[in-house]
């Protein structure tokens, strides 16, 4: 069985999440994940913001649409419910992010 699991959802037609996780060896808790806000500009693809964390690094958010861009650390368990957390945030607020990074 795999441990990765990866999938997109679209927010429109410009503009696509992205989300991968990995699950530990037993598959009982989650060693990595990243979920990605990109958009696509003038035919090319812009990563706007990536919530991510590893095995060994923390919960942390890269805010590229904030200049320089910013890397913070959330303080949260990697978990579904900081995933799910993570992934309506950026539903709820994407088109604020996208406006931030080509303002």
């Amino acid at each position: 069985m795999d441990r990765k699991q990866s999938w997109n959802e679209p927010l429109d037609k410009d503009n696509i999440l992205l989300i991968r996780i990995l699950y530990s060896e037993d598959f009982k808790s989650i060693d990595e994940f990243a979920i990605v806000y990109c958009a696509i500009k003038d035919n090319a693809s812009h990563e706007i913001i990536r919530y991510d964390c590893s095995k060994d690094e923390a919960v942390n958010v890269h805010q590229f649409f904030k200049r320089p861009p910013v890397k913070r650390y959330l303080g949260r368990e990697k978990n579904w419910g900081t995933i799910y957390d993570l992934i309506a945030d950026i539903r709820r607020n994407w088109r604020i992010y996208r406006s931030e990074y080509f303002r």
